[in-house]
C-alpha cells in the first residue's frame, strides 16, 4: 500500500497537532508525494538525490504490481535549468524506472531542464501551449593555470560531444541543424518543441493533467 505522506506528518506532530496548524507548503509537499508529483521550479542541482530516491521509492512500492496498472510518476518542469552531471543522474533513473514517468513542461524548460523534458521516454512528455525550451552550448567555468584552463576545456568538449549525442538520440533534431544553431541561445517554443521532438504532445484539455 502506498504511504499516506500527508497522514505520516500529522501523526509526525503528536499533540501538537491539537494547536499547532501544518506549514502549508509542507502540506502541498506531502500532497504532492502522495499523487507523485515531483514539482522542479528551481535549480535543478539542489533537490537531486530526493527526487531519486522518491522514484526509487515509488518502484520499490510498486515491485508486485503491474506495470499496466502502476500509478505513473509525474514530473512538472519549469526551470532555467542547472548542473548537467545531477539532470543526466535524474534521466537515468526516470529511464531506470519501471513505473511509468511522465514530464510536463510548464513556461520554462531551459538548458538542463530542457535535456531532461527530452530525456523522458518517448511518449511521455508532455507540455503546455506556453512552454519554451532553450538549448545552448557548454561552459568551462575555469580559470587558474594554463594546464587547469585547457584540462577543463578538453573535459568540456567532451561533454559537449556527450550532450550532441544524446539530444541527436532523444529528438528529431538532425546534426547540420543542431551544429547550425548550438553554439547560440537555441530558443524554441511549443510547437517547435513537438516538430523537433523534444516533447510528443501540446496539452489542450486540462484533464491530460490529472
Amino acid at each position: 500500500m502506498n504511504k499516506d505522506y500527508l497522514q505520516l506528518e500529522f501523526d509526525n506532530l503528536g499533540s501538537e497537532a491539537n494547536y499547532k496548524l501544518a506549514d502549508p507548503t509542507l502540506v502541498d509537499y506531502y500532497k504532492r508525494l502522495n499523487n507523485r508529483e515531483i514539482l522542479i521550479n528551481q535549480d535543478i542541482d539542489d533537490w537531486i538525490v530526493e527526487w531519486t530516491q522518491e522514484i526509487v521509492e515509488w518502484n520499490r512500492e510498486d515491485k508486485d504490481i503491474a506495470i499496466a496498472e502502476r500509478k505513473p510518476i509525474k514530473i512538472w518542469i519549469n526551470s532555467n535549468g542547472g548542473s548537467l552531471n545531477a539532470i543526466n543522474e535524474l534521466i537515468n533513473i526516470c529511464n531506470l524506472s519501471k513505473t511509468p514517468v511522465h514530464a510536463i513542461g510548464m513556461g520554462k524548460c531551459y538548458s538542463a531542464g530542457g535535456l531532461l523534458l527530452m530525456g523522458i521516454p518517448k511518449g511521455n512528455r508532455y507540455i503546455l501551449s506556453s512552454t519554451e525550451a532553450l538549448i545552448h552550448d557548454g561552459s568551462t567555468g575555469s580559470y587558474g593555470d594554463t594546464g587547469k584552463v585547457l584540462d577543463d576545456l578538453e573535459r568540456t568538449k567532451k561533454i559537449e560531444e556527450d550532450t550532441k549525442r544524446f539530444i541527436l538520440s532523444h529528438t528529431k533534431i538532425t546534426e547540420s541543424e543542431y551544429d547550425k544553431n548550438y553554439r547560440k541561445n537555441w530558443w524554441l517554443d511549443a510547437n517547435e518543441i513537438i516538430e523537433k521532438g523534444v516533447a510528443d504532445h501540446i496539452i489542450t484539455n486540462i484533464e491530460e493533467l490529472f
